[in-house]
């Protein structure tokens, strides 16, 4: 069959158009975005007007989210100057995150949680530095299995608690300016105990909640809450179903990515500052977000952010 020069030039465009966007999807992870947002809330304590909250989720610290991109997000975090920096899960991969050609030499969890605390040590902020678990921080132990998890956190909170962050499984404080902060264990490795972790925070009064999972929103949809989320990855790569990395909770998950509103309360999906099963992203940047808090009347429409 003979081939025409023009078809030799289609075939070699659409070639080198392939190469582009595969090499594209290599540079992407490290193109962190910083977004904004001015979020209101009914109830927000007089103290609370104004405040600024920086969330990082999914540093997915290991083989393929090196530890000198990990640093560059947590400097980025912290150069914001905000009131309170929430983790809000996966802060390492397991070993089974990755694809399988680099598993067989991907240490423990706690290998890079070590590996992790000098880093987040330099992270401060005037209300504290606050994490929950996500799936891939909870580590497994089949000969000594922990009857109230399915994952157990402590070997991974350890380090970040040595760091001077506030772990919060299923538990809630009340910061200096008067805002509630919830946090639950993990929905799909962990038991998200939502009455314990509610235990004393009326639901009119504004307060902040962390889910790892945005799956488990649902349960706080009659809150009057900021909730933020991420574990998703926004899908990580804007491809066919059957090659998401992440084909199981990025697609059932009702809340991809960005602003939600879930009954009463309002989700943030953050799509992640780091990656699992190689260093790839495609159309879906890592990021880190900033909101800021603003008081709404009661009644008020301007609920979603401004």
């Amino acid at each position: 069959m003979c081939v025409t020069l023009l078809e030799l030039k289609r075939s070699v465009a659409l070639g080198l158009l392939t190469g582009a966007v595969v090499g594209w999807g290599f540079v992407e992870p490290w193109l962190l975005q910083v977004r904004r947002f001015d979020v209101a809330l009914e109830n927000l304590p007089p103290g609370a007007e104004g405040m600024r909250i920086v969330q990082v989720s999914d540093l997915h610290a290991g083989l393929v989210t090196p530890m000198i991109l990990t640093r560059h997000i947590l400097q980025l975090a912290q150069k914001e100057n905000a009131d309170l920096i929430v983790l809000t899960g996966d802060v390492v991969s397991r070993a089974r995150s990755y694809l399988p050609p680099i598993r067989p030499p991907a240490p423990p969890i706690t290998e890079y949680a070590r590996r992790l605390e000098p880093l987040m040590r330099e992270l401060h902020a005037p209300l504290g530095v606050i994490a929950i678990p996500g799936n891939h921080d909870l580590m497994f132990n089949s000969e000594n299995p922990n009857p109230k998890k399915r994952g157990d956190f402590a070997p991974v909170a350890t380090y970040l608690e040595s760091a001077g962050i506030q772990i919060l499984d299923n538990a809630n404080m009340r910061l200096a300016n008067g805002l509630a902060v919830i946090g639950t264990d993990d929905l799909r490795e962990g038991i998200p105990d939502v009455r314990a972790a509610v235990e004393g925070i009326a639901p009119h009064e504004a307060q902040l909640v962390l889910n790892h999972n945005p799956r488990i929103a649902a349960l706080f949809a009659d809150r009057n809450a900021l909730i933020l989320s991420g574990h998703t990855h926004g899908g990580q790569a804007k491809l066919p179903a059957p090659l998401r990395l992440n084909p199981i909770d990025s697609i059932s998950s009702p809340w991809q990515s960005g602003w939600w509103r879930v009954g009463r309360a309002q989700l943030y999906v953050s799509t992640g500052a780091g990656h699992i099963g190689g260093p790839y992203r495609l159309g879906v940047p890592p990021e880190i977000s900033v909101f800021t808090l603003l008081r709404a009347k009661p009644g008020d429409s301007r609920t979603l952010p401004i």
